[in-house]
């Protein structure tokens, strides 16, 4: 099947997995900080003690964003090369203009909060929640698009960002509450975090089944995978990342607030494994016919 294939280095390297991995925790920490002015209801004012914490936490991870994008792309003025030469088509165009607007609206929604401007605040939580969770989703797309990558160039990749954001973010926010004592605010947590571990651990079957099935370099990359990446795959993103953290979300105990933290940071763990692993595997496989 390997007769002629090649590996390659992979260019796109640590920087940029951990610019996925800060962006989506950001998107999905703003989601959670603006929960209680977007919803208004009993579970989501449950929130309001981590609300901004939360929300300067998302801050903080979007400006350290912009130095690993420049530092990836190696110039600072590739940085705005997207938004000046926006193409109607381009995820990456699409994705740097959103995440401008998502900064603007961290800003503007902590303003509110501060000035106590209750009417500025929902609308610019509506819109900052859409732009946060349009960051993993565009992130996704940056490598769906790329058609000549069987790895990558799926509709299940954006899906995939976007589900490792919105547990990330909120094994963050757990931690937030725990160091706050929002004792309150953990049985949320608890619920949106296993719902997303659990739509993790069926993307993951998926994937493991689309790789058994699939086409040449598709098998190619789980052979890769279970060599170059074994203990990354099942010890780091699978075990650590999948599975502790479900089984500890369906406890008895699990509203106990250190054990909604443990499991957060293990899922946050296996969120940063699992888009580092499919970033780097999925630029060294090719196959010449």
């Amino acid at each position: 099947m390997f007769e002629y294939s090649w590996f390659h280095i992979a260019p796109w390297g640590a920087e940029l997995s951990i610019y996925f991995f800060l962006v989506g925790m950001a998107g999905m920490a703003f989601v959670l900080a603006s929960a209680p002015e977007v919803f208004g209801s009993p579970a989501a004012m449950r929130l309001k003690p981590v609300q901004m914490p939360a929300l300067l936490v998302a801050l903080v991870l979007l400006i350290l964003c912009g130095p690993l994008l420049i530092l990836d792309l190696g110039q600072p003025g590739r940085f705005l090369y997207p938004i000046l030469y926006f193409h109607w088509t381009s995820p990456l165009s699409w994705g740097s203009v959103f995440l401008l607007m998502f900064g603007a609206c961290v800003v503007i929604f902590g303003f509110g909060l501060v000035t106590n401007r209750a009417a500025l605040l929902r609308p610019v939580g509506i819109i900052g929640s859409l732009l946060g969770l349009s960051m993993p989703l565009y992130t996704g797309l940056d490598l769906m698009v790329n058609t000549t990558r069987d790895l990558w160039n799926s509709p299940w990749m954006p899906v995939l960002f976007t589900v490792l954001a919105v547990t990330s973010g909120t094994g963050l926010v757990a931690l937030i509450a725990m160091l706050r004592r929002a004792d309150d605010a953990m049985p949320v947590l608890r619920q949106i975090m296993g719902w997303s571990v659990g739509v993790t651990l069926f993307l993951f079957l998926g994937l493991w089944v689309m790789f058994l099935y699939g086409g040449e370099e598709l098998q190619q990359g789980w052979v890769l995978l279970n060599t170059e990446f074994g203990t990354q795959l099942w010890v780091v993103t699978f075990l650590i990342g999948i599975l502790v953290p479900l089984v500890l979300l369906v406890l008895p105990l699990a509203n106990q607030p250190a054990v909604v933290v443990l499991a957060g940071l293990g899922a946050m763990v296996g969120a940063y494994s699992f888009r580092d692993m499919i970033l780097i595997a999925g630029q060294m496989p090719q196959l010449f016919y």
